[in-house]
């Protein structure tokens, strides 16, 4: 950006809000800056400590059970958003490049560019050419040259991937060019017959360009009930799938809740268990579908600065069928963090 047209916008913004209904104060430089007409600090319904802060800033008030408003003026209404997670967050290798901050799911809302640059594709070979692909698993860049995905996605029917797709959007978006998958790394603990270490890395061709990965949860705690899934799977149970990417809001659901839902499933002889984690939306009847596997279950975490950091938390296991009363099951991530660490810092 140019010096001058910088300073400009930057000087126009600061009039612009020097403007709102806040009550101003002037410093020595004589630069008038709005004050907040009520505390940033307020208490969230669980009775912890949050900020307050409009909604579009708050993502977790999209889908909250309920809120707390904090504040009301004449234009707006101001709700109780949790803290950053990021700053009492552990520091992990694997997190040191990830979080550049951004502003199949059935019956799921389609998403704008780019609002998922991490998300990917996993595409295998088509009979219709040497360069046509069908994608049928989702995955997500948690590395620049690193896809976590599920188990059962890198080995379809003893097929791995060929290629993985970045940035979310439309398939059929020519302009986006297919990444090499050069090796496939399944779980050690994965076993076909089971639902259980349901996760997977894929390397790929060099892509030190692409600079989107999504942060890695490594602590088992999630302190925020509401996530969001995406994919491109079918938009209802044996429906058409979607070539535009979708997403959806969810809730968690207790391990201990959740097995009850699968009291004689042949996959999952121990019910769930703490390496998984369950999830589903009953007001909206939103699920991840077929197709869907391998995709992420993503938490946003906001900043007093409003600057959103996004995890991700599960990978898209399994389910039983679309939007019913049954949850989706997601492999939690926080636990095989140790593994994805092993495999991706290998030969650095």
């Amino acid at each position: 950006m140019n010096i001058k047209v910088g300073i400009f916008v930057v000087l126009s913004l600061l009039l612009r809000y020097a403007n709102s209904s806040g009550k101003p104060f002037t410093n020595n430089s004589e630069i008038t800056f709005p004050t907040l007409d009520f505390r940033v600090d307020c208490d969230l319904p669980d009775s912890s400590k949050g900020i307050c802060q409009l909604p579009k800033y708050c993502p977790a008030a999209i889908t909250a059970k309920s809120v707390s408003v904090c504040y009301e003026d004449d234009t707006n209404t101001y709700v109780c958003c949790k803290r950053d997670l990021w700053d009492d967050f552990p520091k992990r290798r694997l997190t040191a490049g990830c979080g550049f901050p951004v502003q199949s799911i059935s019956n799921g809302l389609r998403t704008e560019y780019m609002e998922f640059p991490y998300m990917a594709a996993l595409g295998w070979e088509s009979f219709f050419g040497d360069d046509v692909f069908d994608y049928k698993c989702g995955g997500v860049l948690i590395d620049y040259i690193f896809v976590l995905t599920a188990a059962h996605c890198a080995n379809l029917q003893g097929v791995p991937p060929s290629v993985v797709l970045l940035g979310g959007g439309d398939l059929t978006d020519t302009t986006k060019k297919p990444v090499k998958v050069i090796d496939t790394i399944i779980h050690p603990d994965y076993k076909s017959t089971e639902s259980y270490h349901d996760i997977a890395l894929l390397k790929l061709d060099n892509l030190r360009y692409y600079k989107s990965p999504i942060c890695a949860w490594s602590i088992y705690p999630l302190d925020s009930i509401n996530l969001t899934a995406i994919g491109y799977g079918h938009i209802h149970f044996a429906g058409p799938s979607s070539d535009n990417l979708l997403k959806t809001y969810l809730s968690v659901i207790p391990n201990n809740e959740c097995s009850a839902y699968f009291p004689h499933e042949e996959s999952l002889p121990r019910g769930i268990v703490e390496t998984q984690l369950c999830a589903q939306d009953f007001v909206r009847q939103s699920d991840t579908c077929q197709g869907d596997s391998g995709g992420p279950l993503i938490l946003n975490s906001v900043s007093p600065y409003h600057i959103v950091t996004s995890f991700v938390v599960g990978i898209t296991s399994f389910g039983r069928g679309c939007a019913m009363d049954t949850p989706g099951v997601y492999t939690r991530v926080s636990e095989y963090i140790d593994w994805i660490e092993e495999v991706v810092y290998a030969d650095k």
